[in-house]
């Protein structure tokens, strides 16, 4: 645009720069690639640029856009841009095309001149895009030995475990995002939900033209496809569980007409073997919170080792033992006078541990040989799971009752089933259910420094002591507990829930069982963990 000008008595020419549209152009495609609706209609004439963006975003599920201007050719008051456009779409991955910007003078300033075909070089008025999914082959649930868990015919406890495939409702459409149309195969609890993504794979997505009306159902007339995405079957998910190991372990409890759950562990790796549950509902295995009883003298007694105590002291075991002013008893009103400590252990005396606890040990000591043993952390075994807690114990007493694993504490039979598994091993280690894809940061193993002399008093256990009426063949190790719960009335006793954990010498195999309200754990659980043994 050229402009004379007169100065004084002559004449002056000058220039002013005419607009140009490449910068409209870029202006425009900047605020698209940054999802800035607004700034790009600040560009734009003729329609509605930020409602017709947002739809299109909102149907494809748009979460990224890059763009770029690739040629401006200007023709008097009227240009063209040519762009390319790359959408990564959530769910589905990148879809890349051309299109073409029109641009039109205003007022002395460039402007796009918006249409839908501005978006889309296939779209006209009254029509939009959506996005349909066909869903590809789903992956599978498998055992240890590559063998599938997720069958019609799978145990109780496994489906537990596994969870089920459902179909997609309304309601679950906002979580599981734009892959998904009602009536789509999902995973409905367990491992199918937990690893959804992954199993699901990647369905292949097709982007269509539909009218504004139709977009919620682009199969109402034949709808122009602009674009596809090719998707990937479902992988599988592996666990640990060892079918065998698993019907021995269901087998145990199967008869039982209180609720019990029986779980079994691979000491050198964490791995869970196997995790039975009866009655269904929830899985008491990972979710169960009991006070241990005497299995968690396991720890107090680990405790007690790091702590100055040696197998070569003798313990007083008398009826009754007054601690900050509560009497602490044994079962059945029992007292062995003068005990190794391995009897002490053996015959699972009360009054004697609680005298040892309260002068060596304190309430740190104690929570951190708990914490040792995996309490007050996530047992993140690939799959939701209940944490086992050991509030710090506030006084005496309290230390007194949660070193015979009452007061406080409530933890799991998969937890329990860890502590006997440190024994066997040596170590510590945090429970896995699922091998692949593996669980990430996983805790180090702990050494437990006294698993020697453990091992030999639940070996104690077995021969000569509170399990010995059980049976066991072999090479057994264990702990009876006997844990009350509940609220006692007056002149009565309270009711327990019966544990029985251990490992087998030479067989990488620890576990835990437990009958809740069961009564005695030498009577009650230490003969479902021979039943156990014995299936085997």
């Amino acid at each position: 645009m050229t402009v004379l000008a007169l100065v004084g008595a002559g004449v002056s020419w000058y220039v002013l720069s005419r607009p140009a549209p490449a910068e409209t152009a870029a202006a425009y495609i900047e605020a698209w690639s940054s999802g800035d609706y607004a700034a790009m209609g600040e560009v734009a004439t003729g329609g509605d640029v930020v409602a017709a963006h947002e739809r299109i975003a909102a149907e494809l599920s748009v979460e990224t856009t890059t763009a770029s201007v690739d040629t401006v050719s200007e023709d008097g008051d009227r240009a063209t841009a040519t762009f390319t456009v790359t959408h990564t779409l959530a769910d589905a991955g990148e879809w890349g095309y051309a299109g073409e910007l029109p641009l039109r003078l205003v007022d002395g300033a460039w402007r796009v001149e918006f249409s839908p075909r501005v978006i889309h070089p296939e779209l006209s008025e009254g029509q939009t895009l959506t996005r349909v999914s066909e869903r590809n082959e789903r992956g599978h649930i498998l055992a240890a030995d590559g063998s599938r868990l997720d069958t019609e015919d799978a145990a109780g406890s496994v489906k537990i475990l596994t969870g089920s495939v459902g179909t997609v409702t309304e309601e679950d459409l906002q979580q599981l995002g734009s892959a998904y149309q009602v009536g789509d195969p999902t995973g409905k609890g367990g491992l199918q939900q937990a690893y959804e993504q992954r199993l699901a794979g990647v369905p292949d997505t097709s982007i269509q033209v539909v009218s504004d009306g139709e977009a919620d159902d682009a199969t109402a007339d034949e709808p122009t496809v602009v674009g596809t995405i090719e998707g990937a079957d479902g992988e599988d998910v592996a666990t640990s569980l060892a079918p065998a190991v698993q019907r021995a372990a269901a087998q145990a409890i199967v008869g039982q007409d209180k609720p019990a759950a029986f779980v079994a562990v691979r000491p050198s790796t964490g791995e869970i073997l196997a995790a039975a549950t009866i009655p269904g509902g929830y899985h008491r295995v990972l979710d169960g919170q009991y006070p241990p009883g005497s299995t968690f003298k396991i720890v107090s007694y680990s405790a007690l080792l790091d702590n100055g105590l040696t197998m070569n002291d003798t313990m007083d075991c008398p009826k009754t033992a007054d601690i900050g002013g509560w009497p602490f008893k044994n079962a059945h009103d029992a007292a062995y006078g003068e005990q190794t400590v391995t009897e002490a252990f053996a015959t699972s005396c009360n009054t004697a541990l609680v005298k040892e606890v309260t002068e060596r040990l304190d309430s740190e000591l104690l929570t951190a040989a708990a914490e040792q043993f995996g309490m007050n952390a996530g047992l993140d075994i690939g799959l939701s799971s209940t944490d086992p807690s050991f509030p710090p114990p506030e006084n005496n007493t309290m230390l007194a009752a949660a070193s015979i694993g009452q007061g406080k504490i409530l933890t799991s039979p998969l937890q329990m089933a860890t502590v006997a598994a440190a024994v066997a091993d040596g170590s510590w280690r945090s429970p896995v259910l699922v091998t692949d894809p593996a669980v990430p940061d996983q805790p180090q193993p702990r050494p437990v420094d006294h698993a020697e002399a453990l091992r030999s008093m639940m070996r104690a256990v077995v021969t000569d002591g509170t399990a010995s009426e059980a049976g066991f063949t072999g090479e057994v190790y264990g702990k009876t507990g006997s844990a009350e719960f509940g609220t006692p009335q007056e002149g009565e006793e309270l009711d327990t829930h019966a544990w029985f954990v251990g490992f087998q010498g030479g067989a990488d195999l620890a576990f835990a069982v437990m009958v809740e309200g069961g009564g005695g754990g030498g009577s009650v659980a230490a003969p479902l963990a021979k039943s156990f043994l014995d299936a085997l």
